[in-house]
């Protein structure tokens, strides 16, 4: 057997986990690895996902100023670092959009209840020890640009801590590779986003793609407006461009591609870390 593979709708597109074959494992211990990575996906959705009033994102967004709430280990951990980017992006990267996208009917407004006034994200919330997060004000927080790139890393730790020694997670497009032979990147052209252009080979590490393709604006005669929002310019990302970003972790590439599209390229403070490289159609 080369591998296993299986397909699963999840965080709001399909997520595919393959797992080449190991010697050492039996076909029903790749299963069980293969399963258990998708486990760490729904775990992220389920305490992530904007989508949800009672799960961590939902009992901040409703949270009322001053209180303090416990999450999730891994919420903590992607806060955590949505507040570093933040820090570090001077702004750009800002997780606190949630309103923003629910005018441009991106989002559904019933989850969030009521519109919020966008407040800068580090200004927003405090995060306390023993995984609490403090509010000062109210917050619309959507974790969507970087949580689903976490949970393909999830995935793939859970496949590598099973014995998995090479596979794939892609979610969406979010695709993470490990121990492979090179894998073709595919990726959708922005002009026709039927066709797909090679943009290169990856055998370790992850790429993330950010473009307008299902979020133009019919109001205003088809604008490439994208789903990602600008708020040192209180406006959305008008693109005729795809921006993919290859890192060394998904949730980098993930995070990273919005970050590049609201500034049109990638600062080397950002891109030296997380070993990126940025591509654009």
């Amino acid at each position: 057997m080369p591998h296993i593979e299986r397909m699963r709708p999840l965080m709001g597109t399909f997520v595919t986990i393959r797992a080449d074959s190991v010697p050492s494992l039996t076909a029903e211990q790749m299963e069980t690895a293969v399963q258990s990575a998708f486990r760490a996906v729904e775990c992220v959705d389920r305490h992530m996902s904007f989508h949800r009033k009672r799960n961590d994102i939902g009992r901040l967004n409703r949270g009322r100023p001053g209180m303090i709430l416990r999450v999730h280990r891994w919420t903590y951990t992607v806060l955590g670092e949505a507040i570093r980017l933040w820090q570090v992006s001077g702004g750009v990267f800002d997780c606190d959009v949630g309103a923003h996208l629910i005018r441009a009917g991106l989002l559904p407004g019933s989850i969030l209840g009521r519109s919020r006034r966008h407040l800068k994200l580090g200004a927003a919330i405090t995060l306390r020890p023993d995984h609490k997060v403090l509010l000062h004000r109210s917050v619309s927080l959507d974790l969507g640009g970087i949580a689903k790139g976490f949970a393909v890393d999830k995935a793939v730790e859970t496949l590598k801590a099973h014995g998995v020694k090479s596979g794939l997670v892609n979610a969406g497009g979010d695709l993470r590779v490990f121990g492979m032979n090179p894998q073709p990147i595919w990726v959708r052209r922005p002009d026709s986003n039927e066709q797909r252009q090679l943009i290169g080979t990856l055998n370790s590490g992850a790429v993330a793609t950010s473009a307008a393709y299902f979020t133009r604006d019919a109001s205003t005669d088809n604008i490439e407006a994208s789903a990602v929002f600008d708020t040192t310019r209180n406006r959305r990302v008008v693109t005729k461009r795809s921006i993919s970003v290859i890192a060394r972790t998904c949730m980098q590439a993930d995070a990273l591609t919005k970050i590049a599209m609201i500034r049109g390229r990638l600062p080397t403070s950002l891109a030296r870390p997380a070993q990126a490289q940025v591509i654009q159609l």
